[in-house]
């Protein structure tokens, strides 16, 4: 059952390769996008990871995780309004 949630988890980080690429070579609407896929797919990672190692603690960190990243893209996007 690790295997799968770690397999998961794994196949979930390689996604986050072509959203680096949108961030780092995209226009700012995009780069926006991006970072937001971003905090989203880290989020379930950090929870298939707690799930793997069955550390119920660690389910904290993605709960608080997902609160704050979404604060601070509203925060990005707010600070970058005038170039959007």
């Amino acid at each position: 059952m690790v295997l799968g949630f770690t397999a998961a988890a794994i196949a979930m980080l390689i996604s986050l390769i072509p959203a680096g690429i949108v961030i780092a070579r995209g226009d700012l609407p995009s780069a926006v996008v991006a970072y937001q896929f971003i905090t989203a797919v880290m989020v379930m990672v950090l929870a298939l990871l707690a799930q793997a190692f069955q550390r119920s603690s660690l389910f904290e960190l993605p709960v608080l995780l997902a609160l704050l990243m979404f604060g601070g893209g509203m925060v990005f996007v707010r600070a970058m309004e005038r170039w959007l």
